[in-house]
């Protein structure tokens, strides 16, 4: 599951280079890695742990602004409406879960 999120983020990476060169395939390129990485972040949320997790507080708020700075940044990138909205709303939930503070446990032996 990691290497297909990893594939859809250096996508959309290149859909991003493509769009802002003006080379062909570039709407196909970027939305089909954009829709692949936001599901990938989905399943990201909802996926069973693991023996290796990083415990975060709030990862719902994390994820989800997150796939609404992704989403945004696409629509900014096609010309589409509400990209501005999704932008705002994703980087200030994003900047407000940092502020957050997180709990720290003692680490165990």
């Amino acid at each position: 599951m990691s290497t297909i999120r990893s594939i859809a983020i250096a996508g959309y990476i290149l859909g991003l280079l493509f769009k802002t060169l003006h080379w062909p395939g570039a709407s196909i390129i970027l939305l089909t890695s954009g829709v692949l990485t936001i599901v990938m972040l989905a399943l990201l949320l909802v996926r069973k742990p693991g023996p290796m997790v990083v415990q975060l507080q709030y990862p719902g708020m994390l994820i989800g602004s997150v796939m609404a700075v992704v989403t945004g940044g696409s629509f900014k990138i096609m010309h589409w409406p509400g990209a501005n909205l999704l932008l705002l709303l994703g980087l200030s939930i994003c900047a407000a879960w940092f502020l957050i503070p997180q709990q720290r446990k003692p680490a165990e032996a």
